[in-house]
C-alpha cells in the first residue's frame, strides 16, 4: 500500500471522499468536522458546529454541499463554499450513525440508535419518510447506487431491503412537515447469517453486489438479485469485531477493532476471494473506511487519526531499449514498437498484485518481471523473433527476489535478495551468487552494460558487476528511477520530487525540482543537450546546456515517457496505450540555435514571426545576447538601455531622442563619458539642463567656449561667479556682486582690474564708514591665467572586430541573399534524393536511419565528435558548460566584465517581483507579474512599488575623493538574507483598522484599505510555509471585503426603496465576513426586505441573523419580523434573489450566477468571479489583473 495523507487527530469516525476535488471528508469523535486536501496534506476547513462525535458524513456529487450526522441527535447541511451550516434537521431521538445522499434526488438519508432509518428533503428540509422496522440499533442504511431501493443493518442481526419507488410520486405540501410510519414496504429481509450485530453494509459500483460487516469477525458478500439474497464468499480473516467494509473495483476492504485493514481480492479462477493486501497499526483501532474508485483511493480513519492510501502503482512498467518497448499492463506483457503497433504479446501468471518493473534483454529476447518487495516471485519470459512464445520453453523464477531485477549481461541478471545482498544469477544454470558490497542494497536499477545502479542508505552507487565494487558514487537518496541516455553518457535519477543529471562517471550536469507535484518520467533527447519530463499534470523539458526548465503543455492525466527524438516524443498512458507526439517548440529550437551561436537560422527563425513578446527580448539579454535582443526590441526606452549595454552609442541617441527625457539623456551622457565620446556627453547635458556637469566637463578639456556658453545660458548666479573665475569676465562678475549686495567685493574687483570710474562709482553707494575702512585696503594687480589646451577630441577607441550577427544586422540585403541560397540548396537537395534513396532513412524504423534523419534536420548531429569517450578525456562537464555560455568574440580585445551587484543577482536569482523591484528593475517585475497574476494595469501598484525600493535602497554623504557610498538591505549572499520583506503584522493591524472602518459606516474609507492591502500582498515576501499560509489567508479576506465593500457602495449610490437597492442588501449578506460584520448586513437587508413588504424575506433574513446571536433590540425586531411573516407569508415585489439555490456574484454586474446556468470565470489574482463575458477585462476588485487570464500563480516564497 501507497500512502498519500498520513494526518494526526482525534478518533476519525466519518470518512468521505469528494468526487472532483482532491479532498476527504472526516468527523471526530469530538465533534469537529474538517476536511483535509490529500495531495497537497493541508486542512483546508474546520467546522466544530456538533455537540457529540460525529459518526455520518457525506459529500454531494454535484452540489457544494456536505451533510452530517451527530450523536447530538441532528442531521446537519453544510455549504463547503460559503464555509457555514445551512440548516439542521431534528426528528431523530439518539445517536446518529450514518447519513448519506442520494445520487439523483434530493434526498438524505440517516440511520440511527432509536431504532429507525429517516429520509429527509434537503430542498424542504422535511422528513419524507421513517423506516421503523428494526428491534435495535440501526448501524447503516444506504440508497442503492441504479434502484430505487434502500438497505440497512442493524444489531438486531438484520439486513433489510426497502422499496421506496413511491417516494418519488409523492407530493408535499409546503410547510407541513411529514412523519410517515411503515409506510415503506420490505422487500426482503436477510436473518441468522451473522451470529452477532451487523456493523455495516456497503454496495458496489452498479449495486449488483453488497458487503456486511459484523461483530462475529466476519465479512459476507451477497448478490442483490430481484427478490432474493445469495451469499457470494465470506472471508474469515479478522480476530476482533469488523467495523466497516467498502468495495473498490474487484475488491473488498473491511477493517476492524483488531487494528487492521484487510484487502481481499479475486483468486485465479474467481470462485474465491484471498487477502491482497493487510495495513496493521500497532496501537489504533480502526473504524471507517471510505474509497473513491476514479482515483483508486481509499480513505481509513483509526483512534489518532486517518489514512489516504492507494492497493497498488498505477503506472505501466515499461522499458526502452534498442528502438523496442517492453511494458507490462494487466497480467499481458507487450513487446511493442514506438508507431503503436504491437508486434508481440504474452499472457503472464495471474498474480494478486499487478507488475513494478520489468528489465528487458534484447540480446536473447527475455523479460524479467518484477512484483515489488512484497511480491512472490520475479518471472522471466521470452520471445520468439516471429512473435509467438518459444515453444517447449518453461518460465524462469526468482523466488527469493526482494527488490526489482534487472539484465546487465546476456541470461545474466542482478536482484537484490530478502537479506539486502545484492545478487547475480546465470538463468543458463540457475546459479545463484551473492556479490560483495560495502553497503546493504535496498533497490536495483538498469545500468550500461556490466553495470547496474544500486541506491543504499547512504546514496546512490554505480555497481561494476565484473570488479565486484562500485565504481561512482553520489549523495543522492530516495531514487525511483535512473533513465539513461541512449549512449549511457548520461544519466537522470529521479526521487519524488527532483532529476539529477549526471554524467556516466556520476559527476553532476545539473539537478532540479517540482516542490508542487511528483515527477513521474524522464527520457534523454536523443539528438540534443535536452530532457524531457512529466509530472502528475505538467509536461516540461530541461535544457541540460544551462539548466533552464520550462513547461511544453499541461496534460489531464499522468502520462509517462518512453522516447524523445528531436521535437518527436512518445508517451504511455496508464491504460496501456503508446501515444505519440509532435511539439510545436519554437522556444526549445531558438534556445539551441542561440547557444550553439547558429545566427544564420536564428535570424531565420526570427523573421518567421513565430517568436513573439517582450518576453523573448528579455530572455536574449539575460544570456548576454543584447546585440540581438536590440534587433526585436521595439520600445524606446528598451532600446535605449540595450544599446547603451551594447555599446551602440548612435543607436541609444536616436532612442534618446525619442524620449527626450532629462533622465535618459543624463544615462547617456555618464555612458559617453565612459565611453571616452566628449562631444556626445556635452550634447546629452545640454539636452537634460545638466550644466554644473556639462561646465566641469568642458573646464576638464580645456573647452573655454562652452564654459562660456553654459554660463551665459544659465540663470543661477552662484554658477555664472563661480565659473566666471575660470572664464576672467570681471565685468560680469562685478555685475553679479553688485546684484548681490557686496559692494565692497564689487569695488575692490573693479579697483584690482584697473576700472576706476566704476570703483568710484560704487564707493559712492557704500555706507561712508565702509567706505573709508575699503580705501584703506591695499588693492593687488590679478595675475594672468595660465591659457588651457583644449582637448575637444573623443577618446579613440580600439578597433573590435565584428560578430556574425552583427554584419547580418548592418547588411539586411546579405541576410535576404542568404536566405535565398539556403532556400535554393534545400531546393536542389529535394530534387537530387529520390525515394528509394530517402527510404533508407526511417524507412523501416531502424535506429541508425532514424537517428542521422533526425540528426540532419536538426542541425546537432554533426557538429559532435564520436571518436573521443570520457574514458580517453576525463573533464568536469560543468565547467566546461559555464565557461562555454554566452557570446563568444571572434577575435580582438574582450573587455573584462564587472562583478555583478547584489540588486543584478537579484534581478538573475530570483523570480519573486519584489525582489526585482527593490533592485530598481521595475520592467522585469512587472514582466513577471503578467505572467504570474495576469497583470494588466500596473498604475495601482506605481506608490507600492517606489516605497519597497526607498525601503530597501538608500545613501549616505561620503569625503569628497570618495564616491557616494550606496548600500542594500542584504545579509550576506544569501537570497533568503536579502529579501526585501514586509512583515505580515502590518498587513493584521491594516485589516483591524479596516474592520472598524468598516463598523463606522465609512465604506468608501474601507474599501480603499482593503484594496491597498490586496496591492501590498503583491509585492510581500514570505519565508516559510506558515507565513504564506497567512498572506493567502489576508489576501483572501482582502479580496472578499474588497468586493462586499463594492455591493456596499453601489447600495448607497442607489435609490433606498427600490428593488435593485433591496437585491444589493441581500446579495451583500453573502459574502464571508466577520461575525459582528455579518451581523450588521443582515439587519439592513432585513429592514429594507420588511420597508419592502416582502415578509417571506426578510423572516429568512430574521432567521440568519438570529442565529448569529445579535444584540437585544435587533433579536426582538427580527422575532417580530419572523412572526409577522408567519402570519402573513408574502412578498410585494419579485427579487432576482433564491438563497436557497447556491449561486455566486459577478463581481462586475453585481448579479447572481446561479449554479449550472453559468461556467463563471475568475480574476487571475484576486480570483473574483465574474461572468464569461468579461474575458480579458480589467477586473474591478483588484485594479491590476484580468479576467479568465492563465497564470502560473504569485511567486512571493523564498
Amino acid at each position: 500500500m501507497h500512502v498519500k495523507l498520513d494526518i494526526r487527530s482525534a478518533r476519525v469516525k466519518g470518512l468521505c471522499f469528494h468526487r472532483s476535488r482532491p479532498w476527504v471528508l472526516c468527523g471526530l469523535h469530538t465533534g469537529v468536522v474538517q476536511i483535509w486536501d490529500y495531495r497537497m496534506s493541508t486542512l483546508v476547513d474546520t467546522y466544530s458546529d456538533h455537540g457529540g462525535a460525529v459518526r455520518g458524513v457525506d459529500f454531494h456529487i454535484t452540489q457544494p454541499l456536505f451533510c452530517t450526522g451527530s450523536d447530538d441527535q441532528t442531521v446537519k447541511v453544510w455549504n463547503y463554499v460559503n464555509r457555514r451550516c445551512l440548516y439542521t434537521l431534528v426528528g431523530h431521538m439518539d445517536y446518529i450513525r450514518t447519513t448519506f445522499f442520494h445520487e439523483e434526488q434530493p434526498w438524505i438519508i440517516s440511520s440511527s440508535d432509536d431504532y429507525t432509518v429517516r429520509i429527509w428533503n434537503w430542498q424542504s428540509r422535511v422528513c419524507i419518510a421513517n423506516l421503523p422496522a428494526h428491534h435495535h440499533y440501526v448501524m447503516c442504511a444506504r440508497f442503492h447506487p441504479t434502484r430505487e431501493l434502500v438497505i440497512s443493518c442493524s444489531l438486531d442481526k438484520t439486513v433489510r431491503v426497502w422499496d421506496i419507488g413511491h417516494l418519488r410520486f409523492r407530493k408535499q405540501e409546503a410547510g407541513i412537515t411529514q412523519d410517515l410510519l411503515g409506510s415503506s414496504d420490505i422487500q426482503v429481509t436477510l436473518q441468522g447469517e451473522h451470529a452477532k450485530g451487523i456493523n455495516w453494509v456497503a454496495f458496489n459500483d452498479n449495486g449488483g453486489l453488497f458487503a456486511t460487516a459484523s461483530d462475529d469477525h466476519t465479512v459476507v458478500v451477497w448478490y442483490l438479485g430481484n427478490n432474493e439474497l445469495v451469499k457470494k464468499f465470506l472471508p474469515r480473516e479478522h480476530t476482533d469485531n469488523v467495523v466497516c467494509v467498502s468495495f473498490l473495483k474487484d475488491f473488498v476492504i473491511s477493517c476492524s477493532e483488531d487494528r487492521t485493514v484487510r484487502v481481499f481480492g479475486q483468486n485465479a479462477n474467481a470462485t474465491g476471494y484471498n487477502t491482497v493486501s493487510v495495513m496493521r497499526r500497532d496501537m489504533d483501532r480502526f473504524w471507517i473506511l471510505s474509497t473513491l474508485p476514479s482515483c483508486n483511493l481509499i480513505a481509513a480513519g483509526h483512534d489518532t487519526g486517518l489514512q489516504v492510501f492507494k492497493l497498488f502503482r498505477e503506472r505501466p512498467p515499461f522499458l526502452m531499449v534498442g528502438g523496442r518497448l517492453a511494458f507490462a499492463y494487466g497480467n499481458t506483457l507487450h513487446h511493442a514498437t514506438l508507431q503503436g503497433k504491437t508486434a508481440e504479446t504474452m499472457n503472464m501468471k495471474t498474480h494478486l498484485k499487478p507488475p513494478t518493473a520489468i528489465s528487458f534483454n534484447p540480446a536473447d529476447n527475455r523479460v524479467a518481471v518484477s512484483y515489488g518487495k512484497d511480491g512472490d516471485a520475479c518471472e522471466v519470459l521470452e520471445f520468439s523473433k516471429g512473435g509467438f512464445p518459444v515453444p517447449g520453453k518453461d518460465t524462469y523464477y526468482v523466488f527469493n527476489a526482494a527488490s526489482d531485477v534487472v539484465f546487465f549481461g546476456p541470461n545474466k541478471l542482478a536482484y537484490v535478495n530478502k537479506d539486502g545482498h545484492l545478487t547475480s544469477m546465470a538463468l543458463s544454470d540457475n546459479k545463484e551468487k551473492t556479490l560483495p558490497t560495502t553497503f546493504r542494497c535496498l533497490a536495483v536499477f538498469h545500468g550500461p552494460p556490466g553495470s547496474v545502479v544500486c541506491l543504499s542508505e547512504n546514496g546512490t552507487h554505480l555497481y561494476q558487476v565484473a570488479q565486484h565494487s562500485a565504481v561512482a558514487d553520489v549523495d543522492i537518496k530516495g531514487v525511483k528511477q535512473a533513465i539513461w541516455s541512449k549512449d549511457y553518457q548520461k544519466v537522470a535519477l529521479i526521487t519524488k520530487s527532483s532529476i539529477t543529471v549526471l554524467t556516466k562517471r556520476f559527476k553532476v550536469v545539473t539537478t532540479l525540482s517540482e516542490p508542487s507535484a511528483r515527477i513521474k518520467s524522464a527520457a534523454f533527447d536523443e539528438t540534443r543537450d535536452v530532457l524531457y519530463y512529466s509530472t502528475s499534470n505538467h509536461l516540461k523539458y530541461c535544457f541540460l546546456r544551462n539548466g533552464e526548465v520550462s513547461t511544453i503543455t499541461t496534460t489531464k492525466t499522468a502520462v509517462y515517457l518512453v522516447k524523445a527524438d528531436g521535437d518527436t516524443i512518445w508517451l504511455l498512458t496508464r491504460g496501456g496505450k503508446i501515444i505519440t507526439k509532435v511539439l510545436d517548440n519554437v522556444e526549445l529550437n531558438f534556445k539551441f540555435m542561440l547557444h550553439q551561436q547558429a545566427f544564420r537560422d536564428v535570424l531565420k527563425l526570427i523573421q518567421s514571426n513565430e517568436l513573439k513578446g517582450q518576453a523573448l527580448v528579455g530572455y536574449l539579454h539575460k544570456h548576454g545576447y543584447s546585440e540581438i535582443a536590440l534587433y526585436f526590441a521595439k520600445d524606446p526606452l528598451t532600446r535605449f538601455y540595450l544599446a547603451l549595454e551594447c555599446g551602440a552609442l548612435s543607436t541609444a541617441k536616436d532612442a534618446a531622442e525619442q524620449l527626450n527625457d532629462p533622465t535618459v539623456w543624463r544615462r547617456l551622457a555618464d555612458t559617453a563619458v565612459n565611453f571616452g565620446d566628449i562631444q556626445l556627453s556635452q550634447l546629452c547635458n545640454a539636452k537634460a539642463g545638466n550644466y554644473y556637469t556639462s561646465a566641469l566637463q568642458g573646464l576638464l578639456t580645456g573647452n573655454m567656449p562652452v564654459v562660456a556658453s553654459v554660463v551665459d545660458s544659465s540663470s543661477d548666479d552662484n554658477f555664472k561667479l563661480q565659473y566666471g573665475l575660470y572664464l576672467e569676465d570681471f565685468q560680469q562678475r562685478i555685475r553679479l556682486l553688485l546684484g548681490a549686495g557686496q559692494l565692497p567685493l564689487a569695488y575692490l574687483t573693479a579697483k584690482s582690474h584697473g576700472l576706476s570710474e566704476v570703483a568710484e562709482s560704487i564707493k559712492s553707494k557704500m555706507d561712508p564708514a565702509v567706505a573709508q575702512n575699503i580705501e584703506a585696503t591695499k588693492v593687488f594687480k590679478p595675475q594672468e591665467s595660465p591659457k588651457p589646451t583644449p582637448r575637444t577630441e573623443n577618446w579613440p577607441m580600439l578597433e573590435m572586430q565584428e560578430s556574425v550577427f552583427a554584419r547580418f544586422l548592418r547588411a539586411p540585403g546579405q541576410l535576404d541573399l542568404l536566405a535565398r541560397e539556403e532556400v535554393q540548396l534545400e531546393d536542389t537537395a529535394g530534387t537530387a534524393w529520390d525515394d528509394e534513396d530517402g527510404s533508407e532513412l526511417g524507412g523501416d524504423g531502424s535506429e541508425n536511419g532514424f537517428a542521422q534523419a533526425n540528426g540532419g534536420s536538426q542541425g546537432s548531429g554533426a557538429g559532435e565528435g564520436g571518436g573521443w569517450d570520457d574514458d580517453d578525456l576525463d573533464i568536469d562537464v560543468n565547467a566546461v558548460l559555464t565557461t562555454t555560455e554566452g557570446p563568444q568574440s571572434d577575435g580582438g580585445f574582450v573587455v573584462p566584465s564587472a562583478l555583478p551587484s547584489i540588486s543584478h543577482q537579484w534581478t538573475e536569482s530570483s523570480n519573486i517581483a519584489a525582489f526585482h523591484v527593490a533592485a530598481g528593475s521595475f520592467d522585469t517585475a512587472l514582466d513577471l507579474l503578467r505572467r504570474q497574476v495576469g497583470l494588466i494595469n500596473p498604475t495601482p501598484l506605481r506608490e507600492h512599488m517606489l516605497l519597497l525600493w526607498a525601503s530597501v535602497n538608500f545613501s549616505r554623504p561620503a569625503v569628497l575623493t570618495a564616491s557616494a557610498p550606496y548600500a542594500v538591505s542584504a545579509h550576506g549572499g544569501s537570497l533568503a538574507g536579502a529579501a526585501p520583506l514586509l512583515p505580515l503584522r502590518n498587513f493584521q493591524e491594516s485589516l483591524r483598522a479596516g474592520y472598524q472602518l468598516f463598523v463606522d459606516g465609512r465604506f468608501a474609507d474601507a474599501h480603499t484599505l482593503f484594496r491597498d492591502i490586496l496591492l501590498q500582498s503583491v509585492l510581500s515576501v514570505v519565508r516559510n510555509d506558515e507565513e504564506k499560509i497567512m498572506l493567502r489567508e489576508v489576501q483572501s479576506v482582502a479580496a472578499e471585503y474588497t468586493r462586499a465593500l463594492g455591493v456596499q457602495l453601489q447600495l448607497r449610490g442607489t435609490e433606498g426603496a427600490s428593488t435593485e437597492a433591496l437585491e444589493l442588501a441581500l446579495y451583500f449578506t453573502h459574502f464571508k465576513l466577520q461575525r459582528p460584520h455579518l451581523a450588521l448586513a443582515l439587519a439592513q437587508a432585513m429592514s429594507k426586505a420588511f420597508k419592502k413588504k416582502n415578509l417571506t424575506t426578510a423572516a429568512r433574513v430574521a432567521r440568519r441573523l438570529l442565529e448569529l446571536e445579535p444584540p437585544k433590540n435587533k433579536a426582538q425586531q427580527a422575532a417580530a419580523i419572523i412572526a409577522e411573516a408567519d402570519k402573513n407569508p408574502t412578498d410585494a415585489a419579485q427579487l432576482d434573489y433564491n438563497d436557497r439555490n447556491p449561486y455566486t456574484l459577478c463581481s462586475e454586474s453585481l448579479k447572481p450566477m446561479y449554479k449550472g446556468t453559468v461556467d463563471f470565470i475568475r480574476c487571475s489574482f484576486c480570483l473574483s468571479p465574474a461572468k464569461p463575458t468579461y474575458k480579458g477585462k480589467l477586473c474591478s476588485v483588484c485594479t491590476i489583473a484580468q479576467y479568465g487570464a492563465e497564470c502560473a500563480g504569485l511567486q512571493n516564497q523564498i
